[in-house]
């Protein structure tokens, strides 16, 4: 706290100053000046001391402590939030770990009945163990999501950095899922932009991200088309993918991006696809969103820098 005077002596000091200048320009006398001088020297000191602090009463400190100890408080909470994040992180990741092995187990002693290598089974006995499969093949796709998350948050596995040609990432994801796309009657359109300068990025990673926001396109339409476009915008690469499906309601747009936030009443997965995705894309100083009507479709982006 300083003295409110300071501003009374700023404008004194600053009218005698000017007297003063204009004295010594305009008078030849010499008691006459040094007065002046010395009024104007008292003027500085006593600036000087009306702006020094001054001492606080003791309800001012009690008030300096207390914002002290929220201070304190505030910074402890946030230091135990990011310790029991870390702490969540490890335990998924640990926990899909140890899930690794007996899920192997089953798959191989589930492929052994398949092939008929334990005995004859019935026609109704290989649907059921069909259904295990594809039940077992989901399980797994979670671990790995879930692990995958872990693990960018956690920067256990950091991003395999290289050059990379994103049309061929599109491309090539494109080609092999084109057999579901065919198999639900859906129409693709792919247009990348020829001659796309190289990136640099993690290709598996980024590899994902398309395949995520893909996937989900194919999932939620039914008929129609899926547009993929990859386009150079000033210093950064854009893709977007359009389908004509049944849209995402405007009181979910926002959450779409939120780690285990399903859109399905009955949903079939962990809900961690675009939650991965965007921080994919984060981590590669890239931003991604998503617009969408309901029931006219969606249209998913995402940008990374060039080299």
């Amino acid at each position: 706290m300083y003295n409110t005077s300071r501003t009374g002596f700023a404008v004194a000091l600053a009218v005698t100053v000017a007297i003063a200048i204009a004295s010594a320009l305009t008078t030849s006398d010499t008691t006459l000046l040094l007065g002046i001088w010395l009024i104007t020297l008292i003027l500085i000191g006593l600036i000087g001391f009306g702006m020094s602090p001054r001492p606080q009463t003791p309800d001012e400190e009690i008030e300096s402590e207390k914002d002290s100890e929220r201070i304190n408080k505030l910074t402890s909470e946030n230091n135990e939030l990011k310790s029991a994040e870390a702490k969540k992180n490890k335990f998924f990741a640990t926990t899909v770990e140890y899930l690794r092995d007996p899920l192997t187990s089953i798959d191989g002693h589930l492929e052994l009945l398949r092939d008929r290598h334990l005995g004859r089974i019935t026609k109704e006995q290989k649907g059921s163990l069909d259904a295990i499969r594809q039940e077992l093949n989901r399980i797994t796709r979670m671990t790995i999501e879930i692990t995958e998350l872990a693990n960018l948050e956690t920067g256990i596995i950091p991003l395999k950095k290289e050059q990379i040609s994103l049309g061929e990432i599109i491309n090539d994801t494109t080609r092999y899922m084109q057999q579901t796309i065919e198999l639900k009657g859906i129409k693709l359109k792919t247009d990348v932009q020829q001659d796309i300068p190289m990136i640099t990025g993690d290709r598996d990673r980024l590899t994902r991200v398309f395949a995520n926001i893909l996937s989900n396109a194919i999932k939620y339409t039914s008929e129609g088309k899926i547009s993929v476009t990859v386009q150079q915008e000033d210093d950064k690469l854009l893709v977007s993918v359009s389908d004509t499906g049944v849209g995402i309601p405007a009181d979910a747009i926002d959450k779409v991006f939120d780690a285990y936030y399903t859109a399905d009443a009955t949903p079939r997965g962990t809900g961690l696809g675009l939650s991965t995705a965007k921080k994919i894309v984060e981590l590669h100083g890239g931003h991604i969103w998503a617009d969408s009507k309901e029931g006219r479709g969606s249209t998913f982006r995402f940008t990374v820098p060039v080299l």
